[in-house]
């Protein structure tokens, strides 16, 4: 029997990389397996938290989702539904999101 650990080319299984959400700027949190599709729930990796008009440090308010479809994992259709923070300026009070557009441009419905 052959060794499956990291020299013998075998890592730690790794959602992420798997579905190719690293390269979006994605992390899988969760997933769940539907009869007729997978839903993998996402972060935004890299945090948004400056105030974009001010430049003050902004506090995590709230969160909404935002579903892509993605590219089927095997012979399901893929949703991603990533978990988007929404930040709350202490200085000026300006809201604004986190950043998904390396996922998907504003108003996109595909990954």
């Amino acid at each position: 029997m052959t060794d499956a650990t990291p020299p013998a080319g075998f890592g730690r299984p790794d959602l992420t990389a798997f579905a190719r959400l690293d390269g979006l700027g994605l992390s899988v949190i969760g997933q769940r397996l539907e009869p007729d599709r997978a839903v993998l729930a996402c972060r935004v990796v890299e945090p948004d938290q400056w105030c974009r008009r001010c430049g003050s440090e902004g506090a995590a308010r709230d969160t909404a989702i935002r579903r892509l479809a993605h590219e089927p994992l095997g012979w399901r259709p893929t949703v991603l539904e990533v978990v988007v923070r929404r930040y709350r300026c202490a200085d000026c009070g300006h809201v604004w999101r986190q950043d998904p557009s390396a996922a998907a441009e504003p108003r996109a419905k595909l990954s």
